[in-house]
């Protein structure tokens, strides 16, 4: 992580606070994560506001230990403080742009520019947006910390026609990338380009798996076929070490772990939680914690640990009545499941024609990592444990 958004602050100015208290949620690359205090205190003095986007390390507010009451000239000397530091180290490290914000800035939320728009207090994102769509600061009133514009006073700007260059009106809607999608999208560019790249794709015969739900569901315990395919995945990668492994320029990584990333769809976007070590768990262990990582996944409460350490991907649109597709490696993982809606279907089985549930599955490989050989292995693997659960 080297940057993060501020996407709320849930405890105001003024308030006293606990240990465990939810204080703010914060937006990393890969989730939405609700950061609670470690020790009581009260928020002096918010610094970054909602919406603002900082480097790790950066002054978010100004806190009180129990029975502390700071005025205000205390308050501005930590903030200056802060401000010495940060701009010494960055000159320290020789910062090709020099201090990370100016040296007489009362908060943190405004990085060096030029001499035209210093005393200009903007959030970094609220910047990125209005030099996008050619918006003059200066008509922008900022409702932040000590004035400064956020990433709303853009955007209200913008809604209202404050551009200094005329509005592009074949554009319906805009709609800023959070740090999450940024990510994906600089992931799977670098997939993309650099990652050579294969599928392999298989119809599996479901009856099984229908089977293995029914029978659980008789004795009141209710598993997805999402569970089932993960539980397969997992075993299937443990037969075929190389399905779950890594590229490095050197070697090629065996993982000891086979940790499965399953794609879950929030209102926040598409989000990655893993669930680790998931060849250690039966197909209801499997379902029990694919639920507790949607549940937190949709209510923005996923820690950091549940998005780490993901060594191959399952991804299931079948829900959705996708059929099938052309799923994309994300590096450094070196596989992903594709797996499609289970359609009733007629099939040739020992020469009579006969319905049969069939689901897709197009199965991305590194090939780097995998030849079409150990490809095939792993899909037959994982077609096998399908089809007839050994």
């Amino acid at each position: 992580m080297q940057v993060g958004a501020i996407t709320c602050w849930l405890t105001d100015p003024g308030t006293s606070y606990e240990i465990d208290a939810e204080l703010y949620e914060v937006e990393t690359e890969k989730n939405v994560v609700e950061i609670v205090a470690k020790l009581p205190g009260t928020i002096l003095r918010v610094i970054a506001p909602t919406g603002s986007e900082l480097p790790v390390g950066a002054l978010l507010a100004v806190v009180a230990d129990p029975g502390e009451d700071p005025d205000e000239s205390a308050i501005e000397a930590l903030i200056a403080a802060d401000l010495a530091e940060i701009a010494a180290t960055a000159q320290g490290d020789d910062a090709a742009a020099g201090p990370l914000v100016p040296a007489a800035a009362p908060d943190a939320t405004t990085p060096a520019f030029g001499a035209a728009d210093r005393a200009i207090r903007v959030i970094p994102k609220a910047r990125a947006m209005a030099t996008a769509a050619d918006l003059d600061l200066a008509t922008v009133t900022g409702t932040g910390a000590a004035g400064s514009i956020t990433v709303a006073d853009v955007e209200a700007a913008l809604a209202s026609g404050s551009t200094s260059s005329t509005v592009d009106t074949s554009v319906a809607e805009r709609r800023p990338l959070t740090s999450v999608a940024r990510a994906m999208a600089s992931v799977l560019t670098a997939s993309w380009r650099d990652v050579p790249q294969f599928v392999q794709q298989v119809h599996i015969d479901a009856t099984q798996m229908r089977i293995i739900r029914s029978e659980l569901a008789s004795h009141g315990v209710r598993v997805s076929f999402t569970d089932i395919l993960i539980t397969a995945v997992a075993t299937a990668a443990r037969e075929v070490p190389e399905a779950n492994a890594q590229f490095t320029p050197d070697a090629i990584h065996i993982m000891a772990d086979v940790n499965v990333t399953v794609a879950v769809d929030t209102d926040a976007g598409l989000l990655v939680p893993v669930i680790a070590q998931a060849d250690q768990l039966d197909v209801v262990g499997v379902s029990v914690r694919l639920r507790e990582l949607s549940e937190r996944a949709r209510a923005r409460r996923l820690a950091p640990a549940d998005t780490a350490g993901g060594t191959i991907t399952v991804s299931n649109l079948g829900a959705a009545g996708i059929e099938t597709g052309i799923p994309l490696v994300a590096s450094p993982q070196a596989t992903i499941v594709f797996a499609g809606a289970i359609i009733d279907s007629a099939v040739v089985v020992d020469g009579a024609v006969q319905i049969r549930p069939l689901m897709g599955l197009a199965i991305g490989y590194d090939h780097r990592v995998l030849d079409g050989a150990t490809a095939a292995r792993f899909t037959s693997a994982l077609k096998r444990r399908l089809e007839t659960g050994a």
